[in-house]
């Protein structure tokens, strides 16, 4: 692996970890402000997807991208079980917004990896 492929995929492990944590941070902490009318769908949909990008986009292989994209899917799945324990609502929706963001950004990745190494 060369020394700029071995620091992009540093680079996007530590970003993707970050982001994670992020995500569980605003995912777990108590509302502060009354729920709003509108749809937080979206923006699961956004966390996740850069979620997604960011945690495949340096994996070299489809085995490794589709057990991150797996992990990144279990996590998600298991913020949504823990949130009626931190006085959140756990809600299938969101889960399904977590998803398919994941499985978008994820897409993204690859095919960016795929245009870049002359694939496409």
């Amino acid at each position: 692996m060369s020394v700029s492929r071995r620091r992009l995929t540093d680079f996007s492990d530590w970003a993707a970890l970050l982001w994670g944590a992020v995500i569980g941070c605003l995912s777990l902490l108590p509302p502060s402000v009354p729920t709003l009318a509108v749809s937080d769908k979206p923006a699961h949909f956004a966390a996740y997807g850069v979620f997604g990008f960011l945690a495949v986009a340096a994996r070299k292989s489809k085995r490794g991208a589709v057990l991150v994209l797996l992990s990144i899917i279990a996590y998600g799945g298991a913020i949504e079980l823990i949130q009626p324990y931190v006085n959140r609502s756990m809600e299938l929706a969101d889960f399904g917004a977590d998803v398919c963001g994941a499985l978008v950004g994820a897409a993204f990745a690859l095919a960016s990896n795929c245009a870049h190494a002359g694939k496409v």
